[in-house]
């Protein structure tokens, strides 16, 4: 009998070995899509993203997008606020940051960029890198600034955080 339970912990510590040995080692700390109206991404509809607080590091913030065949222009223009929460000796302080995006939805040949899914395409692109303290947190704002009041096509707005 005992001979069977130490072959029975042997067996189970192989396995633990062999499913850390395997797992990924994702860098995404935070990846987030929020949904918008299926009638149009209204230019009065801002997205927000609280992130939680970070481990101290590098980061990479990105930018997703969810888009259909249905877009009626090429680009979109977007800015994106983020502001940074710091913790210091018990005081919260906050330091804010605007960052304009131009994000290429449809190429030249009239094909939608990205990595395709059923119904829609996905579309990541790098806004921005800096470095967070430990605890540090963000609070993130998206909304467009094309000229039209409403985009159709644009489905899920979303953001990625990275560390690198």
């Amino acid at each position: 009998m005992k001979h069977k339970v130490s072959t029975l912990l042997y067996i189970i510590v192989l396995m633990v070995i062999a499913m850390g040995a395997t797992s990924c080692s994702d860098p995404r700390t935070y990846d987030h899509y929020k949904s918008v109206s299926l009638q149009g991404w209204s230019r009065k509809d801002t997205l927000t993203f609280d992130i939680p607080r970070q481990w101290e590091g590098n980061y990479q913030l990105d930018l997703c997008l969810r888009a259909a065949q249905t877009y009626p222009y090429r680009n979109i223009s977007m800015i994106i606020e983020r502001k940074v929460i710091y913790y210091r000796q018990r005081k919260k302080r906050e330091k804010s940051y605007n960052d304009t995006v131009n994000c290429e939805i449809i190429n030249d040949k009239g094909i939608l960029v990205g990595h395709k899914g059923i119904t829609s395409t996905e579309i990541r692109q790098a806004i921005t890198s800096f470095h967070l303290n430990r605890n540090d947190s963000m609070h993130v704002t998206i909304h467009h600034i094309m000229n039209r009041e409403s985009l159709p096509g644009i489905s899920n707005v979303g953001v990625r955080l990275i560390k690198e």
